[in-house]
Protein backbone atom coordinates (compact mmCIF):
# COMPACT_ATOMS: atom_id res chain seq x y z
CA UNK A 1 0.00 0.00 0.00
CA UNK A 2 1.95 2.78 -0.95
CA UNK A 3 1.94 6.05 1.85
CA UNK A 4 0.13 9.07 1.15
CA UNK A 5 2.78 11.87 1.11
CA UNK A 6 1.58 15.16 2.89
CA UNK A 7 0.31 18.19 1.94
CA UNK A 8 1.43 21.44 1.75
CA UNK A 9 -2.06 22.24 3.96
CA UNK A 10 -1.51 18.71 6.16
CA UNK A 11 2.05 19.56 6.79
CA UNK A 12 0.94 23.28 7.83
CA UNK A 13 -1.76 21.67 9.47
CA UNK A 14 0.73 19.47 11.73
CA UNK A 15 2.80 22.06 12.41
CA UNK A 16 0.33 24.54 13.68
CA UNK A 17 -0.83 21.62 15.94
CA UNK A 18 2.74 21.32 17.82
CA UNK A 19 3.29 25.13 18.01
CA UNK A 20 -0.25 25.72 19.20
CA UNK A 21 0.67 22.88 21.51
CA UNK A 22 4.23 24.07 22.74
CA UNK A 23 2.98 27.89 23.36
CA UNK A 24 -0.14 26.38 25.45
CA UNK A 25 2.58 24.37 27.68
CA UNK A 26 4.34 27.12 28.07
CA UNK A 27 1.41 29.72 28.89
CA UNK A 28 0.45 26.90 31.31
CA UNK A 29 4.15 26.29 32.86
CA UNK A 30 4.69 30.41 33.06
CA UNK A 31 0.85 30.08 35.28
CA UNK A 32 2.83 28.28 38.23
CA UNK A 33 3.89 30.44 40.65
CA UNK A 34 6.33 31.30 42.23
CA UNK A 35 6.93 30.80 45.99
CA UNK A 36 8.87 32.81 48.49
CA UNK A 37 9.11 31.98 52.51
CA UNK A 38 10.48 34.25 54.56
CA UNK A 39 11.61 33.77 57.88
CA UNK A 40 12.47 35.95 60.60
CA UNK A 41 14.59 35.19 63.58
CA UNK A 42 13.63 35.14 67.21
CA UNK A 43 12.03 38.48 67.05
CA UNK A 44 9.43 39.27 69.86
CA UNK A 45 5.94 39.33 68.74
CA UNK A 46 5.10 42.87 69.65
CA UNK A 47 7.92 43.80 67.38
CA UNK A 48 6.14 44.14 64.46
CA UNK A 49 3.33 47.24 63.30
CA UNK A 50 1.60 43.97 62.05
CA UNK A 51 0.49 43.53 65.27
CA UNK A 52 -0.40 47.12 65.86
CA UNK A 53 3.12 47.82 67.57
CA UNK A 54 3.82 51.37 68.01
CA UNK A 55 7.46 51.32 68.59
CA UNK A 56 8.36 48.77 65.93
CA UNK A 57 7.45 50.45 62.33
CA UNK A 58 7.68 47.60 59.77
CA UNK A 59 5.46 48.97 57.24
CA UNK A 60 6.84 46.30 53.99
CA UNK A 61 6.61 43.45 56.33
CA UNK A 62 2.62 44.56 57.06
CA UNK A 63 1.69 45.00 53.02
CA UNK A 64 2.16 41.25 52.71
CA UNK A 65 -1.07 40.93 55.11
CA UNK A 66 -2.76 43.91 54.18
CA UNK A 67 -2.57 42.88 50.45
CA UNK A 68 -2.89 39.23 51.63
CA UNK A 69 -3.90 37.22 54.73
CA UNK A 70 -2.45 37.91 58.50
CA UNK A 71 -2.93 35.09 60.37
CA UNK A 72 -3.56 36.30 64.59
CA UNK A 73 -3.02 32.56 65.84
CA UNK A 74 -0.48 31.43 63.93
CA UNK A 75 1.75 28.68 65.54
CA UNK A 76 5.45 27.33 64.63
CA UNK A 77 5.87 23.79 64.95
CA UNK A 78 9.40 23.96 67.10
CA UNK A 79 10.11 26.64 70.23
CA UNK A 80 13.28 27.12 69.14
CA UNK A 81 15.47 27.87 65.79
CA UNK A 82 16.84 24.05 64.11
CA UNK A 83 13.15 22.22 65.21
CA UNK A 84 11.18 24.69 63.46
CA UNK A 85 13.32 24.90 60.29
CA UNK A 86 13.37 20.81 60.55
CA UNK A 87 9.35 21.22 60.61
CA UNK A 88 8.44 24.00 58.23
CA UNK A 89 11.01 21.92 55.45
CA UNK A 90 9.18 18.80 55.82
CA UNK A 91 5.61 19.68 56.56
CA UNK A 92 5.86 17.21 59.73
CA UNK A 93 5.88 17.97 63.55
CA UNK A 94 9.94 17.46 63.71
CA UNK A 95 9.47 15.26 67.22
CA UNK A 96 8.33 11.92 64.50
CA UNK A 97 11.90 12.27 63.54
CA UNK A 98 14.17 12.85 66.43
CA UNK A 99 14.68 16.57 65.59
CA UNK A 100 13.68 17.79 68.87
CA UNK A 101 16.65 20.10 70.14
CA UNK A 102 18.47 22.55 68.53
CA UNK A 103 21.61 21.21 67.02
CA UNK A 104 25.07 21.80 68.45
CA UNK A 105 27.38 24.26 67.33
CA UNK A 106 29.52 21.57 66.55
CA UNK A 107 30.78 19.80 63.61
CA UNK A 108 29.58 16.58 63.48
CA UNK A 109 29.05 13.91 60.52
CA UNK A 110 25.75 12.39 61.81
CA UNK A 111 23.53 15.12 63.36
CA UNK A 112 21.19 17.22 61.01
CA UNK A 113 17.81 17.04 59.72
CA UNK A 114 17.84 13.17 58.81
CA UNK A 115 18.01 11.87 55.15
CA UNK A 116 15.14 9.77 55.67
CA UNK A 117 13.45 12.91 55.16
CA UNK A 118 11.56 14.53 52.13
CA UNK A 119 11.91 18.30 51.77
CA UNK A 120 9.82 20.81 50.35
CA UNK A 121 13.18 21.92 48.66
CA UNK A 122 12.65 18.09 47.46
CA UNK A 123 9.43 18.07 46.13
CA UNK A 124 9.71 21.49 44.26
CA UNK A 125 12.75 20.77 42.42
CA UNK A 126 10.91 17.43 41.22
CA UNK A 127 8.09 19.28 40.09
CA UNK A 128 10.69 21.38 37.96
CA UNK A 129 11.11 24.49 40.20
CA UNK A 130 14.57 26.05 40.84
CA UNK A 131 14.79 25.92 44.32
CA UNK A 132 17.18 28.95 45.92
CA UNK A 133 17.96 28.60 50.01
CA UNK A 134 19.44 31.52 51.59
CA UNK A 135 20.38 32.67 55.00
CA UNK A 136 20.34 30.50 58.24
CA UNK A 137 20.52 26.72 57.84
CA UNK A 138 20.89 25.61 60.97
CA UNK A 139 20.04 22.03 59.83
CA UNK A 140 23.39 19.99 60.24
CA UNK A 141 26.67 21.24 58.96
CA UNK A 142 28.55 17.85 56.93
CA UNK A 143 28.09 17.92 53.12
CA UNK A 144 25.32 15.52 53.66
CA UNK A 145 23.15 17.86 55.14
CA UNK A 146 23.88 21.14 53.23
CA UNK A 147 21.37 22.57 51.51
CA UNK A 148 22.33 21.63 48.06
CA UNK A 149 22.29 17.97 49.62
CA UNK A 150 18.76 18.82 50.57
CA UNK A 151 16.84 19.48 47.62
CA UNK A 152 17.82 22.82 46.48
CA UNK A 153 19.81 24.28 43.90
CA UNK A 154 21.51 27.37 45.03
CA UNK A 155 22.84 28.46 48.17
CA UNK A 156 23.89 31.67 49.40
CA UNK A 157 24.31 31.86 53.31
CA UNK A 158 25.90 30.25 56.52
CA UNK A 159 24.99 26.95 58.19
CA UNK A 160 25.52 27.67 61.79
CA UNK A 161 22.46 29.08 63.84
CA UNK A 162 24.26 32.42 64.14
CA UNK A 163 26.81 34.42 63.78
CA UNK A 164 27.75 38.44 63.28
CA UNK A 165 25.78 40.68 61.41
CA UNK A 166 29.39 42.25 59.85
CA UNK A 167 32.41 41.01 58.53
CA UNK A 168 34.52 38.36 59.85
CA UNK A 169 38.26 37.96 59.74
CA UNK A 170 38.87 34.42 60.24
CA UNK A 171 35.34 32.70 59.66
CA UNK A 172 34.97 28.90 60.68
CA UNK A 173 33.93 26.21 58.91
CA UNK A 174 30.39 26.97 60.35
CA UNK A 175 29.70 30.32 60.43
CA UNK A 176 31.62 31.72 57.07
CA UNK A 177 29.59 32.76 54.24
CA UNK A 178 28.87 30.34 51.52
CA UNK A 179 27.84 30.70 48.15
CA UNK A 180 26.85 27.59 47.02
CA UNK A 181 29.92 24.89 48.83
CA UNK A 182 32.13 27.54 48.61
CA UNK A 183 32.85 30.34 51.08
CA UNK A 184 33.35 34.03 49.47
CA UNK A 185 34.77 37.04 50.54
CA UNK A 186 32.83 38.57 53.58
CA UNK A 187 32.56 42.25 52.00
CA UNK A 188 29.44 42.55 52.62
CA UNK A 189 28.37 45.49 54.90
CA UNK A 190 25.39 44.04 57.22
CA UNK A 191 24.56 40.46 57.20
CA UNK A 192 20.41 41.53 56.75
CA UNK A 193 21.17 43.83 53.75
CA UNK A 194 23.75 41.15 52.52
CA UNK A 195 20.77 38.55 51.98
CA UNK A 196 18.09 41.07 50.80
CA UNK A 197 20.51 41.95 48.07
CA UNK A 198 21.46 38.36 47.23
CA UNK A 199 17.84 37.51 47.06
CA UNK A 200 17.12 40.17 44.88
CA UNK A 201 20.10 38.63 42.69
CA UNK A 202 18.41 35.64 42.19
CA UNK A 203 14.87 36.82 41.38
CA UNK A 204 16.31 38.65 38.46
CA UNK A 205 18.05 35.44 37.37
CA UNK A 206 15.70 33.39 38.03
CA UNK A 207 12.47 35.17 36.69
CA UNK A 208 12.27 33.06 33.41
CA UNK A 209 11.49 30.16 35.16
CA UNK A 210 9.16 29.29 38.24
CA UNK A 211 11.15 28.87 41.09
CA UNK A 212 10.93 28.03 45.42
CA UNK A 213 12.96 30.72 47.44
CA UNK A 214 13.33 30.00 51.25
CA UNK A 215 14.96 32.94 52.77
CA UNK A 216 15.91 32.80 56.24
CA UNK A 217 17.39 36.38 57.94
CA UNK A 218 19.69 35.18 61.12
CA UNK A 219 17.68 39.35 62.49
CA UNK A 220 17.18 39.77 64.83
CA UNK A 221 18.63 36.85 66.66
CA UNK A 222 21.48 37.84 68.84
CA UNK A 223 24.31 39.17 68.71
CA UNK A 224 22.76 42.68 68.95
CA UNK A 225 24.74 43.92 66.16
CA UNK A 226 22.94 47.47 64.41
CA UNK A 227 24.77 49.68 62.04
CA UNK A 228 25.04 53.54 63.34
CA UNK A 229 22.97 54.18 59.63
CA UNK A 230 19.98 51.87 61.30
CA UNK A 231 20.05 53.58 65.34
CA UNK A 232 20.08 56.87 63.94
CA UNK A 233 16.99 56.09 61.72
CA UNK A 234 14.99 55.15 64.71
CA UNK A 235 16.52 56.81 66.78
CA UNK A 236 16.51 56.91 70.62
CA UNK A 237 12.97 56.60 71.99
CA UNK A 238 10.87 53.78 73.73
CA UNK A 239 11.91 49.76 73.67
CA UNK A 240 15.03 48.95 73.01
CA UNK A 241 16.66 50.84 70.14
CA UNK A 242 19.21 48.36 68.92
CA UNK A 243 16.23 45.64 68.50
CA UNK A 244 14.45 48.41 66.39
CA UNK A 245 17.29 49.25 64.39
CA UNK A 246 18.24 45.77 63.56
CA UNK A 247 14.34 45.08 62.99
CA UNK A 248 14.45 48.76 60.70
CA UNK A 249 17.00 46.62 58.09
CA UNK A 250 15.18 43.92 58.64
CA UNK A 251 12.13 45.43 56.87
CA UNK A 252 14.02 46.99 54.49
CA UNK A 253 15.24 43.66 53.35
CA UNK A 254 11.79 41.95 52.84
CA UNK A 255 10.96 45.53 50.95
CA UNK A 256 14.05 44.48 48.83
CA UNK A 257 12.30 40.88 48.33
CA UNK A 258 8.97 42.30 47.13
CA UNK A 259 10.30 45.40 44.98
CA UNK A 260 12.12 43.18 42.99
CA UNK A 261 9.53 40.55 42.39
CA UNK A 262 7.23 43.90 40.91
CA UNK A 263 9.87 44.88 39.11
CA UNK A 264 10.51 41.64 37.33
CA UNK A 265 6.85 41.45 36.62
CA UNK A 266 6.48 38.63 39.58
CA UNK A 267 4.50 40.01 42.31
CA UNK A 268 0.84 39.05 41.38
CA UNK A 269 2.08 35.40 40.67
CA UNK A 270 3.86 34.82 44.04
CA UNK A 271 3.36 33.13 46.83
CA UNK A 272 4.97 34.91 49.52
CA UNK A 273 4.78 33.65 53.44
CA UNK A 274 6.29 35.61 56.08
CA UNK A 275 6.55 33.81 59.64
CA UNK A 276 8.61 33.98 62.36
CA UNK A 277 10.92 31.22 63.56
CA UNK A 278 9.39 31.05 67.06
CA UNK A 279 8.40 33.07 70.14
CA UNK A 280 10.67 36.12 71.25
CA UNK A 281 13.62 35.49 73.02
CA UNK A 282 14.29 36.27 76.82
CA UNK A 283 14.85 40.11 76.51
CA UNK A 284 12.47 40.89 73.52
CA UNK A 285 8.99 42.48 73.63
CA UNK A 286 5.97 39.62 73.85
CA UNK A 287 3.41 41.66 74.81
CA UNK A 288 0.38 40.18 75.64
CA UNK A 289 1.94 36.55 75.50
CA UNK A 290 2.73 35.20 78.20
CA UNK A 291 6.42 33.31 77.83
CA UNK A 292 9.50 33.25 75.46
CA UNK A 293 11.37 31.31 73.30
CA UNK A 294 11.92 28.03 74.42
CA UNK A 295 8.86 27.46 76.07
CA UNK A 296 5.13 26.31 75.25
CA UNK A 297 3.40 29.22 76.30
CA UNK A 298 2.03 31.29 73.53
CA UNK A 299 5.26 33.35 73.72
CA UNK A 300 7.29 30.52 72.63
CA UNK A 301 5.44 29.99 69.38
CA UNK A 302 2.78 32.09 68.46
CA UNK A 303 4.44 34.14 65.84
CA UNK A 304 4.05 37.00 63.02
CA UNK A 305 2.18 34.52 60.27
CA UNK A 306 0.97 36.27 56.94
CA UNK A 307 0.71 35.41 53.39
CA UNK A 308 0.21 36.90 50.18
CA UNK A 309 -0.41 35.48 46.54
CA UNK A 310 -2.59 38.91 44.31
CA UNK A 311 -3.72 36.52 41.62
CA UNK A 312 -5.41 33.91 43.89
CA UNK A 313 -5.64 35.47 47.23
CA UNK A 314 -8.13 37.88 48.39
CA UNK A 315 -6.39 41.18 50.04
CA UNK A 316 -7.16 42.33 53.66
CA UNK A 317 -8.34 38.95 54.94
CA UNK A 318 -7.99 38.75 58.73
CA UNK A 319 -7.78 34.46 59.79
CA UNK A 320 -8.89 34.04 63.00
CA UNK A 321 -8.33 30.06 63.16
CA UNK A 322 -4.82 28.54 64.22
CA UNK A 323 -2.67 28.13 61.79
CA UNK A 324 1.10 26.08 62.15
CA UNK A 325 4.11 26.58 60.13
CA UNK A 326 3.61 22.86 58.78
CA UNK A 327 1.45 24.14 56.58
CA UNK A 328 3.48 25.84 54.58
CA UNK A 329 4.58 22.81 52.65
CA UNK A 330 1.41 21.47 51.41
CA UNK A 331 -0.02 24.95 50.75
CA UNK A 332 3.20 25.34 48.26
CA UNK A 333 2.84 22.03 47.00
CA UNK A 334 -1.07 22.58 45.85
CA UNK A 335 -0.15 25.84 44.47
CA UNK A 336 2.79 24.65 42.45
CA UNK A 337 0.00 21.75 41.57
CA UNK A 338 2.56 19.50 42.20
CA UNK A 339 0.08 16.03 43.39
CA UNK A 340 3.26 13.81 44.34
CA UNK A 341 3.48 13.29 48.04
CA UNK A 342 6.43 12.20 49.93
CA UNK A 343 6.27 9.13 51.28
CA UNK A 344 5.56 10.33 54.67
CA UNK A 345 2.37 11.86 55.58
CA UNK A 346 2.03 15.47 56.14
CA UNK A 347 0.78 16.85 59.36
CA UNK A 348 0.45 20.20 57.79
CA UNK A 349 -2.59 20.79 56.04
CA UNK A 350 -3.34 22.75 52.22
CA UNK A 351 -4.85 26.25 53.24
CA UNK A 352 -5.59 27.71 49.79
CA UNK A 353 -9.56 26.39 50.50
CA UNK A 354 -9.70 28.94 53.23
CA UNK A 355 -7.92 31.27 51.99
CA UNK A 356 -8.94 31.66 48.13
CA UNK A 357 -12.48 31.43 49.52
CA UNK A 358 -12.93 33.95 52.34
CA UNK A 359 -16.81 32.67 52.42
CA UNK A 360 -15.81 29.42 53.94
CA UNK A 361 -18.22 28.55 56.70
CA UNK A 362 -16.86 30.17 59.75
CA UNK A 363 -16.76 26.93 61.96
CA UNK A 364 -14.29 25.22 59.63
CA UNK A 365 -10.70 25.33 60.76
CA UNK A 366 -7.71 23.80 59.29
CA UNK A 367 -7.09 21.83 62.23
CA UNK A 368 -8.53 20.48 65.39
CA UNK A 369 -6.01 20.13 67.25
CA UNK A 370 -1.57 21.08 67.64
CA UNK A 371 1.05 19.93 69.54
CA UNK A 372 3.91 20.75 70.58
CA UNK A 373 7.31 19.14 72.78
CA UNK A 374 10.39 20.10 73.41
CA UNK A 375 11.47 17.63 76.20
CA UNK A 376 9.47 18.08 79.57
CA UNK A 377 7.99 21.09 78.17
CA UNK A 378 4.44 20.52 76.10
CA UNK A 379 1.32 21.88 74.90
CA UNK A 380 -1.56 20.33 73.18
CA UNK A 381 -4.97 22.79 71.79
CA UNK A 382 -7.61 21.18 70.74
CA UNK A 383 -10.47 23.61 69.38
CA UNK A 384 -9.98 26.65 71.76
CA UNK A 385 -8.94 25.12 74.29
CA UNK A 386 -5.22 24.83 75.30
CA UNK A 387 -3.42 22.35 78.10
CA UNK A 388 0.05 23.42 78.56
CA UNK A 389 2.74 22.06 80.76
CA UNK A 390 6.44 24.38 81.26
CA UNK A 391 8.79 26.01 83.14
CA UNK A 392 6.79 28.90 82.88
CA UNK A 393 8.70 32.11 83.76
CA UNK A 394 7.43 34.40 86.58
CA UNK A 395 5.45 37.37 85.72
CA UNK A 396 5.46 36.13 81.98
CA UNK A 397 5.71 39.22 80.28
CA UNK A 398 8.75 40.83 79.01
CA UNK A 399 8.06 44.01 80.50
CA UNK A 400 8.25 42.35 84.05
CA UNK A 401 10.88 41.64 85.96
CA UNK A 402 11.84 37.39 85.17
CA UNK A 403 13.32 35.25 87.21
CA UNK A 404 15.68 33.19 85.57
CA UNK A 405 14.62 30.05 88.31
CA UNK A 406 12.13 28.87 86.14
CA UNK A 407 9.10 27.06 88.20
CA UNK A 408 7.30 23.84 86.99
CA UNK A 409 3.67 24.86 86.40
CA UNK A 410 0.26 23.29 84.23
CA UNK A 411 -2.85 25.25 82.84
CA UNK A 412 -5.41 24.93 81.08
CA UNK A 413 -6.47 27.97 78.70
CA UNK A 414 -9.19 28.77 76.46
CA UNK A 415 -7.17 30.90 74.10
CA UNK A 416 -9.23 33.07 71.64
CA UNK A 417 -10.62 34.56 75.05
CA UNK A 418 -7.23 34.69 77.09
CA UNK A 419 -4.23 34.43 74.45
CA UNK A 420 -2.43 35.78 77.79
CA UNK A 421 -3.24 32.29 79.15
CA UNK A 422 -3.69 34.28 82.67
CA UNK A 423 -6.91 32.13 83.41
CA UNK A 424 -6.39 28.78 84.47
CA UNK A 425 -9.90 26.82 84.02
CA UNK A 426 -8.30 23.47 84.83
CA UNK A 427 -9.79 23.35 88.01
CA UNK A 428 -13.67 23.45 86.39
CA UNK A 429 -13.07 21.31 83.38
CA UNK A 430 -10.87 18.32 84.90
CA UNK A 431 -12.29 16.08 82.44
CA UNK A 432 -10.67 18.05 79.35
CA UNK A 433 -7.08 18.13 81.27
CA UNK A 434 -7.79 14.66 81.31
CA UNK A 435 -9.02 13.97 77.57
CA UNK A 436 -5.88 16.48 76.38
CA UNK A 437 -3.17 14.54 78.19
CA UNK A 438 -4.39 11.57 76.63
CA UNK A 439 -4.20 12.78 73.39
CA UNK A 440 -0.27 13.73 74.26
CA UNK A 441 0.29 10.62 75.38
CA UNK A 442 -0.93 9.11 72.26
CA UNK A 443 0.94 11.71 70.28
CA UNK A 444 3.96 11.12 71.32
CA UNK A 445 4.07 7.68 72.41
CA UNK A 446 5.92 6.47 69.37
CA UNK A 447 8.46 9.08 68.97
CA UNK A 448 12.57 8.28 68.80
CA UNK A 449 15.27 10.53 70.54
CA UNK A 450 17.17 12.61 69.31
CA UNK A 451 20.57 11.48 68.51
CA UNK A 452 22.10 14.59 69.83
CA UNK A 453 22.01 15.71 73.80
CA UNK A 454 20.88 19.15 74.15
CA UNK A 455 23.54 20.55 75.87
CA UNK A 456 22.82 24.31 75.81
CA UNK A 457 19.98 26.37 76.93
CA UNK A 458 16.75 25.93 74.56
CA UNK A 459 16.75 29.45 73.96
CA UNK A 460 20.71 29.45 72.80
CA UNK A 461 21.64 29.45 69.00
Amino acid sequence: MRRRRPTPLRLFAWLASLTAAWFLNAARAGERPNVVVIISDDCGYNEFSLHGSETFSTPRIDSIAREGVLFTEGYTSGTVCSPTRAGLLTGRYQNRFGHEFNIPPVYSESNGLPLTETTLADVMREGGYRTIALGKWHLGYAPTFHPLSRGFTDYHGFLQGARSYFPLDEPTVLNRLLRDREPIPETFDYMTDELGRAAVDYIVDAKDTPFFMYLAFNATHGPNHATEADLEAVGEGPGNQTHRAMTHALDRAVGMVLDALELQGLADNTLVFFINDNGGVRGHDNTPLTGFKGSTWEGGMRVPFAVRWPAKIPAGQVFTKPVISLDIFPTAMAAAEIETPPSEPLDGVNLLPWLTTPTAPPDTRPHQTLYWKNGSRWAVRDGDLKLVVSAREQGGRPRRQQSETPERAAGLFHIPNDPAEQHDISAEHADDVARLTRMYEAWKKDFPETPWAPNRRADAP
